[in-house]
């Protein structure tokens, strides 16, 4: 019987059975067919050669008609028709589409047949670029946004670089497409990139998409879905195998090659760079520079080795990046990442305009790397015997006696709260061993907030603290040993005035407006008008003169060598937070050059420039008639924002006829002008404008009654005609300066906007909302969130590109010398253009200094962001915690994912949070959509994460 069993078994190996039930995705039936052939039936001897074709088929027939029964839902085929029907799969999933977009999109003028060529094409065939070195130009990433074809590295595949394959498609989904190696896609957002690779195709395709939507076939779809279940999109096989894969892997391949030598050099550099003082930031482009060009054999040298890396650095560090090597690029980003686990190196800040890392923080090797080296290793000592007595003198309510007894604890504690572990997995395991060790949060989730809440019960005084001030990569006193030394140099600082009115233009007894609130902490700005005769006008800009303090506003020496200026250069900026204010400049320098002192002769450098207006013809700004002046100013009319707001109030219910003071009539001139200022913007040059709707809800702090703590609060900034005048009156001053150095040939630091790159529908929406600024109704809160999906950041670049945003061609800052040093930079600058002086800086010399201030300003942003966020969250904790009821409306600003979305909170706009669906939701809201009486269920506002529900 098993002979005759067996023999049967062979003879139904010439036929196949094929299951009905769905194929697998990304399984073909072919593939099935050929798992079939190549099993053990198969494999059995030849059928005996006594039987003919027509004995083989009644045998199967019969055999399979007794058979059927056992497996019900499988379908009988034989192996012509599986393989005419795996070829038609086959032609209609991925060869059709892909001769499809090969007819349509071949450049070649001799074009080949599409068959020969799916079997012999290689690179060079469509025209790709396929420079070994792989180098980009970094200029490449300030000179365009995003676009399709560009690479880069994601967060949710930070070991696989990606391409760019297309853009978004509409306000509704602002998300990119991009594609691994293997072709899968993947749909996100550009804030999920963390390095960007410029790359063009240009030499490959003309505008021809990459992405297109699966044809109707009648089969299985192999595609990807993106919004829609009956929706898909696929990447053709010949765009993925000649354009989107092959640099990807070549430089993935050779940065995973390099990455153990690079690891090594990142050690040696890390050596040489830390310093003991306290941590700071290292240009990234410079850093891969060191990577490139280290010869690990000359850095070990017993004798000479550490005078090379020396001259390496300082040699890096003196010259502009400018042409990058992308597999070194890649290397280095991820064996930072490997040793940010090790305290060697902190945060990577990112621009978030260039989508590129900008720089890294270097930390201290005693005081980061070497401590905490030791501290792990002691609390782990014994069976953690240190982190059971802590735990224990906690539990027995012994405060005091457990903060003396393990200050290392606390010190862990405070670094973990305030974000300065980067994937320690060690130091993380023992925070967490600490809490699963005291009684009370064994079952509390381990998060930033709770462990803030513990170091306040050990300490009262941590009340008052905010944890982010903490933060080794903002680098502010409490955490810098350096930025202390450095804040003590600055209030022994005194600047020494020199007496240049001989070169100085004396405004005399003209009115100078000081627009500014009671709590300015400086004032830096003033403005001045001139009417003349048939309607003429002269505008005057005022703006204060620190860098006259400077020995390098007229000395001929190239560069910085001042060391309150070196200091602000490190500063870049006034740190802005809502419960702590670092000026970039001593108080001593700032008071001295404030604005506002009456009958005081204060210096300034003046912007001044004409206007005309007519009946006929409107306002006319006299672009020609622009100067710049060292000048003199001492008339300063005591005025506020308020103030200036009632004035123009009363100018305006002010009868007919009845002559106006000359304070009413100045601003009241001033106000009209900046409204037409204004509308040009909007109109003419397509500035994009929010008002009042996008500053809403902002953060206030103040003391609480106690003393002990800040009590939170919500302002809401609005706009109102003396903010519309001053600030239209700055952007003038920098727009026009802006093409004063153009012209001049004067290198600056300039500020800068470029749109992103939008789909057809995405630019007809954009557009059609930029029309609705030119009305005269303002843009709605939903308008203005579904907007700012499709909207880029702003950058510092030493070469004149536009600001978009402000409908300026080019842009340069003036107005604020004592808060941001661009602004210093370009005041030195015009001081050595005005006395005929060489400039400070070179055009290298601006490029260079432009990357320490746009890290400055990617860390001081996100720290504002956080600031905000925490006190905001912080403030609902406590609300939902006397209200567990409490119910809030949010506007969605994301596309659903797997079952939540991204949204913001109605009346907080520094909370944003995730919000939850059930898992049989059957539609979900869409970007700009209100969701309803949403309830917190879980918050931590040091981690700035919160989560709803419906």
């Amino acid at each position: 019987m098993s002979q005759i069993f067996a023999r049967r078994l062979h003879v139904t190996g010439l036929c196949l059975r094929q299951a009905k039930k769905p194929v697998k995705r990304g399984q073909t039936l072919g593939k099935q067919a050929n798992n079939v052939l190549s099993s053990p039936i198969r494999a059995m001897v030849d059928p005996p050669p006594q039987l003919t074709q027509t004995d083989i088929d009644k045998i199967n027939a019969n055999f399979l008609s007794r058979t059927k029964d056992l497996e019900p839902d499988l379908e009988v085929k034989d192996l012509a028709q599986i393989r005419q029907e795996f070829h038609s799969r086959y032609r209609a999933r991925y060869l059709n589409p892909s001769k499809t977009w090969f007819e349509l999109n071949w450049i070649s003028k001799e074009k080949p047949i599409f068959s020969k060529f799916l079997i012999n094409a290689s690179v060079e065939d469509m025209g790709a670029d396929r420079n070994e070195s792989f180098d980009f130009d970094v200029a490449d990433l300030m000179s365009r946004p995003l676009q399709v074809g560009d690479l880069v590295l994601i967060k949710s595949h930070p070991s696989e670089l990606c391409m760019c394959i297309d853009i978004p498609a509409s306000t509704r989904d602002p998300r990119y497409t991009f594609t691994t190696v293997d072709g899968t896609m993947i749909f996100t957002t550009r804030s999920m990139v963390s390095i960007r690779i410029p790359h063009s195709l240009s030499n490959v395709t003309v505008d021809a998409p990459l992405l297109i939507q699966e044809p109707k076939h009648g089969f299985e779809t192999v595609g990807y879905v993106k919004n829609k279940a009956s929706q898909t999109f696929i990447l053709p096989v010949i765009p993925r195998q000649q354009i989107t894969s092959p640099i990807s892997h070549e430089i993935s391949k050779k940065a995973w090659e390099a990455l153990p030598c690079i690891l090594k050099k990142m050690e040696l550099l890390h050596r040489h760079l830390q310093e003991g003082r306290g941590p700071w930031q290292v240009p990234f482009f410079n850093l891969v520079n060191m990577a490139e060009q280290l010869d690990i054999q000359l850095a070990s040298a017993s004798n000479t080795g550490a005078v090379y890396v020396e001259s390496l650095i300082k040699s890096c560090m003196s010259k502009t990046a400018t042409k990058i090597n992308s597999s070194t690029l890649l290397a280095t980003f991820w064996a930072i990442e490997n040793q940010q686990q090790s305290h060697l190196w902190g945060e990577v800040h990112t621009n978030r305009a260039l989508l590129s890392p900008v720089s890294v923080t270097v930390m201290p090797l005693s005081s980061q790397y070497l401590y905490y080296g030791r501290v792990l290793q002691n609390l782990k000592a014994k069976n953690y015997d240190a982190v059971t007595r802590f735990a224990q003198l906690v539990d027995a309510g012994k405060n005091t006696v457990a903060v003396e007894e393990f200050p290392e604890i606390i010190k862990l504690l405070q670094d973990y709260a305030a974000g300065n572990f980067h994937k320690d997995a060690t130091g993380i395991f023992i925070v967490s061993k600490i809490f699963r060790n005291i009684k009370r949060f064994k079952e509390e989730d381990i998060t930033r907030d709770i462990c803030h809440q513990l170091l306040e019960e050990l300490d009262p005084v941590q009340k008052s603290l905010n944890p982010l001030h903490y933060n080794l990569d903002l680098g502010l006193p409490p955490s810098s040993t350096k930025a202390n030394a450095e804040e003590q140099i600055y209030q022994l600082a005194m600047p020494v005035i020199a007496d240049d009115s001989s070169e100085r233009h004396d405004f005399g007894n003209m009115k100078v407006y000081c627009i500014d609130s009671d709590m300015a902490h400086e004032i830096d700005d003033g403005i001045s008008i001139e009417r003349h005769e048939n309607d003429n006008y002269i505008l005057h800009v005022h703006i204060a003169d620190p860098a006259s303090f400077f020995p390098e506003s007229r000395e001929t020496t190239k560069g910085i060598n001042n060391d309150i200026l070196k200091i602000a250069l490190k500063k870049s900026f006034t740190t802005y937070l809502p419960d702590l204010v670092v000026p970039m400049l001593p108080q001593s320098f700032c008071k001295a050059a404030d604005l506002g002192k009456q009958n005081q002769k204060t210096k300034t450098l003046s912007f001044s420039v004409g206007a005309k207006w007519s009946r006929k013809e409107g306002f006319r700004l006299l672009s020609n008639t622009f100067q710049v002046r060292l000048g003199l100013v001492s008339n300063f009319p005591k005025v506020t924002y308020e103030t200036v707001d009632s004035i123009l109030e009363q100018a305006s219910k002010s009868k007919k006829g009845k002559k106006l003071t000359d304070v009413q009539e100045d601003l009241k001139s001033l106000h009209a002008i900046a409204r037409e200022l204004r509308d040009y913007r909007v109109k003419v040059q397509h500035a994009v404008l929010f008002g009042d709707s996008f500053n809403r809800v902002q953060v206030e702090l103040s003391p609480s009654q106690s003393g002990v703590s800040q009590q939170v609060s919500f302002k809401d900034q609005v706009e109102t005609p003396s903010t519309v005048l001053v600030s239209e009156m700055m952007i003038l001053a920098n727009t026009l300066s802006g093409e004063f150095f153009r012209k001049n040939k004067i290198p600056g630091v300039f500020r800068c906007y470029k749109s992103l790159k939008l789909g057809i529908q995405a630019k007809a929406e954009y557009d059609l909302m930029k029309m609705k600024m030119q009305g005269d109704k303002p843009l709605s809160v939903r308008d203005i969130n579904m907007m700012a999906t499709l909207l880029n950041s702003s950058y510092y670049s030493g070469y004149p590109y536009s600001h978009e945003m402000i409908g300026a061609p080019q842009y340069l800052t003036v107005t604020s010398p004592l808060r941001r040093f661009p602004d210093m930079i370009n005041h030195l600058q015009l001081h050595r253009y005005l006395l005929g002086l060489p400039f400070c800086f070179t055009k290298d010399e601006v490029d260079r200094l432009v990357w320490q201030i746009q890290s400055r300003d990617a860390i001081l942003k996100a720290a504002g962001r956080h600031s905000n966020t925490y006190w905001t969250l912080k403030y609902l904790k406590e609300l939902i915690e006397r209200d567990r009821n409490c119910k809030f409306d949010v506007m969605v600003n994301s596309v659903p994912q797997v079952g939540f979305v991204r949204c913001i909170l109605s009346d907080f706009s520094s909370a944003r949070a995730i919000l939850k669906f059930k898992p049989d939701e059957i539609s979900y809201p869409k970007i700009g959509d209100i969701v309803k009486d949403c309830k917190i269920t879980k918050i931590d506002a040091l981690e700035g994460l919160m989560e709803m529900s419906v």
